[in-house]
């Protein structure tokens, strides 16, 4: 509100002025006329004033307005107090005059140029030199100024400059030429284009504010068919920048902030009534692209004119403004708090112990030596971002027992596709970095706890000399409100203990795991207990482990869906839409009793898709002692189990065991069943093929190849291929239904 009241009052009183001057005109022209009484008031006597100046002053002072949208290097138009005030001749015939401007912008700011000029004729020309000192405190001339994230304010600063100037003006046309040289503090930067950075913000746009150094060079003609207005068109053009400072981080490191850049510009002179100069000029360069401005000045006691010396008393045409490149720092909001955003840095190998800014991280996760905190030390406020560095994290991993200090917050690491929410400037994604590389974790317990709405994102987490990784994330009890992991690779080496993904008695919520890799980590995924809802997607590889790729057991309640969708991370803060890693279980040479166990479940709905178990030393699949539970697997290959294929024993009678999509069993055993079930659940198996070693009849009789008891309902298909012994099977020979399960097998 004071800003513009500021720019209103600013343009009344150019109006006020303006207006004056034009009553000076009127009044000049009522010269000779019949005299009438003294005129009264305050306009009319300012307007005799100004009469008496113009009749015989000798045109020291001008007043123009300049309006400009966006001239060259800065915003809004303001107005000029000027003096051309000549005090001296030398001995070489040169005339020494003071070049005084002050001017004031509609934002309320101030600059001003003060110059020595010095003219002299040379024949029928004019040659002028200038050197001058410019001020520049014109710093709230930008917008956004208390807009979301704005808190640096418009981030203008006051400059200063010296110029130097030259011009030669002839009858038939001029040339002119200015230099720029900004001095002291020329440029003051927040952040870094490719760097949302600085202290424990992220921001929405990196702040600049410099001072360009440049010059220019114009040529101008007179325009013969405007001789009558003194109409003269100039075309010039400009070079500016700043290399006085580079910026330190981001894309541009090492590079100048405002690196040089030319332009052009062309602009039209005239003097179309007396006292009344007119200029428009047009400008364009890649930096700025398009500006310009329109002045109007009102001279006291004569104007430009086409005749050379009465130039001699006119201010030499130069950049008033100190030329500035400017973009105002905005800090990225968050849409559900309206607070910035806070983030703690972590980077072990940074020099200092670190308080957590970009400028200082910490150099550790949870634990930290004495006088030097661990971002867990940090990060306790909820929504709080705690953002971990690659550093050199691939040698030395970070050594991490994390557990969230407060609810909602983000642990993310660097190289992150991460798009984070603000309310100020969308989805950004602030963690990309410069590299591919993620940072490495390793711990010795359990390398991240989760908390209600936590969010954790591309990491890797793996084995180490001297450090096997024991759990990469846990839920516990705690975990009530949900909670999403993406983009995490785990690599284990199968010890003892192991365990990839441990939700151990969550008691409601949902947690989302997305494009995740579980390598070798002993027990891949395991849900114990509790009624919360899990979506796990990514990759569950396994070669030779001691225990279960998924083990879901216990549970009381909730959905767990493995392998079934393909969305991307999306949460009211966050979302995540690069998806690399490939879908499904995998598991080889397993030594456990079965790589895929559901069991001791109780009103509790499991999906698995995308399985492929190849030759476990023991059963491929469990599903056991559910109750009033629905257990289904799409796409689930089990290749030569040695013993069952598939066991569904002791569901009740109100849980129902499915199994669809392409799916195929298979089992090296000559003395069990490759599917066997004996239980209360009602079972729809639809199977591709299925293929036994059991030997075909005749005597004795061998076990059969499927075994159906108990009294379950529902059907047992196969669609393609039943193979026992190598030989077509058919239901009569090598199905044993002791159900009421419907069978039906291919005819051989």
């Amino acid at each position: 509100m004071r800003a513009t009241m500021l720019r209103m009052t600013t343009r009344l009183a150019a109006i006020a002025v303006a207006c004056a001057a034009c009553l000076d005109t009127v009044a000049h022209a009522q010269v000779g006329q019949t005299a009438m009484t003294p005129a009264g008031g305050v306009l009319n006597r300012v307007a005799a004033g100004f009469q008496g100046l113009n009749d015989s002053g000798p045109g020291y002072l001008y007043y123009g307005v300049n309006g400009a949208d966006r001239g060259l290097g800065y915003q809004g138009s303001y107005m000029t107090l000027g003096g051309f005030i000549p005090y001296a001749e030398d001995d070489l015939g040169g005339f020494w005059a003071a070049d005084l401007r002050g001017h004031l912008s509609e934002y309320g700011g101030f600059f001003s140029n003060v110059g020595a000029v010095r003219k002299q004729f040379i024949g029928g020309t004019l040659l002028g030199v200038g050197i001058y000192w410019d001020y520049d405190g014109d710093q709230n001339q930008y917008p956004a100024y208390g807009a979301l994230g704005t808190e640096w304010g418009q981030f203008g600063h006051a400059y200063n400059q010296v110029g130097v100037s030259g011009e030669w003006l002839t009858d038939f046309g001029n040339l002119r030429s200015n230099g720029y040289i900004p001095v002291g503090t020329t440029a003051s930067t927040l952040g870094a284009p490719g760097d949302p950075f600085t202290g424990n913000y992220l921001l929405c746009d990196y702040g600049l504010d410099a001072a360009l150094a440049g010059a220019d060079l114009e040529v101008g003609a007179y325009i013969p068919g405007l001789s009558d207005w003194a109409g003269m068109i100039s075309v010039g053009g400009y070079a500016l920048g700043n290399s006085r400072y580079d910026w330190w981080s981001g894309t541009k490191a090492g590079q100048d902030v405002v690196p040089w850049f030319g332009g052009v510009y062309t602009r039209l002179d005239m003097t179309f009534l007396e006292n009344w100069d007119f200029s428009l000029q047009y400008n364009n360069d890649s930096y700025f692209d398009s500006t310009g401005f329109a002045r109007l000045t009102y001279r006291m006691g004569g104007s430009r004119r086409r005749n050379v010396p009465d130039q001699v008393e006119q201010p030499m045409m130069r950049n008033e403004h100190i030329v500035r490149a400017h973009q105002t720092p905005v800090a990225a909001v968050n849409p559900v708090t309206g607070q910035d955003w806070n983030v703690i840095h972590v980077d072990n190998t940074s020099p200092v112990l670190g308080n957590g800014t970009v400028e200082s991280p910490v150099q550790t996760l949870s634990s930290a030596t004495p006088g030097a905190p661990g971002a867990m030390q940090l990060a306790t406020n909820p929504y709080d971002i705690v953002f971990v560095h690659t550093g050199n994290s691939a040698t030395t991993p970070y050594a991490s027992n994390w557990v969230f200090q407060a609810d909602n917050q983000i642990l993310v690491g660097e190289g992150s596709s991460l798009q984070l929410a603000t309310a100020n400037c969308g989805y950004e994604q602030f963690f990309k970095g410069t590299g591919t590389a993620r940072p490495v974790l390793t711990s010795a317990g359990t390398a991240i706890t989760l908390r209600n709405g936590a969010l954790v994102d591309h990491f890797q987490m793996r084995s180490v000399p001297g450090t096997t990784i024991q759990t990469g994330i846990a839920g516990t009890a705690a975990l009530s409100g949900g909670a999403n992991v993406n983009d995490v690779q785990m690599v284990g080496t199968n010890a003892a203990g192991q365990v990839g993904v441990h939700l151990d008695q969550v008691p409601s919520g949902t947690v989302i795991l997305t494009n995740m890799l579980v390598e070798n980590m002993g027990r891949g995924v395991w849900i114990d207990g509790g009624a919360s809802s899990v979506t796990f997607q990514g990759l569950i590889s396994q070669q030779g482990s001691t225990a279960e790729s998924l083990l879901v057991q216990n549970k009381t309640g909730g959905i767990v869906n493995v392998n079934v969708t393909s969305d991307t991370l999306e949460t009211p803060l966050a979302r995540n839409t690069t998806f690399t890693q490939a879908l499904g279980i995998t598991d080889s040479n397993s030594q456990v009793a079965a790589p895929i166990n559901v069991s001791l479940n109780t009103d509790t709905t499991g999906n698995v898709g995308r399985t492929r178990i190849t030759t476990p030393t023991d059963r491929g699949v469990a599903v056991q002692a559910n109750a009033s539970s629905a257990i289904t697997f799409l796409d689930l290959s089990v290749i030569d189990a040695k013993n069952e294929a598939f066991v569904s024993q002791s569901n009740g009678a109100t849980s129902v065991v499915a199994v669809g999509g392409d799916s195929s069993l298979s089992s090296t055993s000559t003395t069990l069943a490759v599917f066997d079930s004996n239980d209360d659940a009602e079972l729809a198996i639809l199977l591709t093929s299925l293929e036994s070693a059991i030997p075909q009849l005749p005597a004795p009789p061998p076990p059969l190849a499927v075994n159906i008891q108990g009294t379950s309902t529902g059907f047992f298909t196969i669609t393609d291929a039943f193979t026992v012994g190598g030989e077509p099977g058919t239901e009569a020979n090598n199905i044993s239904n002791g159900s009421a399960v419907t069978v039906s097998v291919p005819v051989p």
